[in-house]
């Protein structure tokens, strides 16, 4: 993940069945996945799983929409780095080309569902 997305970020820590985000919710920001498991659900269907340096939550910031999906922990603890959609706003531009082409990638994803 580019340092610059990190700086400034929150730790966070969760434990299982914790929900972090709802399908359908106003953004606030996103998250980086330090150690630990989440599910990935949309409308109530496990869709996948995303661990270790994956991050979620930069669908709805990068669209100004609601969550996509719902993540649940499903691991016996979580830790995240949070970035809060202020700060997202304040360095996107200046994002590394691989974290744009995974964020790109994942919108892609969605719309062919």
């Amino acid at each position: 993940m580019d340092s610059k997305i990190l700086q400034g970020s929150q730790t966070r820590t969760y434990k299982k069945d914790d929900i972090i985000l709802n399908q359908n919710e106003e953004a606030d920001g996103m998250y980086v996945i330090n150690s630990g498991q989440v599910a990935v659900e949309i409308d109530g269907d496990y869709v996948t799983t995303l661990k270790d340096g994956d991050f979620f939550g930069e669908i709805a910031l990068m669209l100004h929409e609601p969550r996509s999906a719902t993540i649940r922990v499903i691991s016996d603890e979580l830790s995240v780095q949070f970035i809060s959609k202020e700060k997202f706003e304040e360095i996107k531009e200046s994002l590394d080309q691989d974290v744009l082409t995974q964020i790109l990638q994942r919108l892609s994803d969605n719309y062919e569902r």
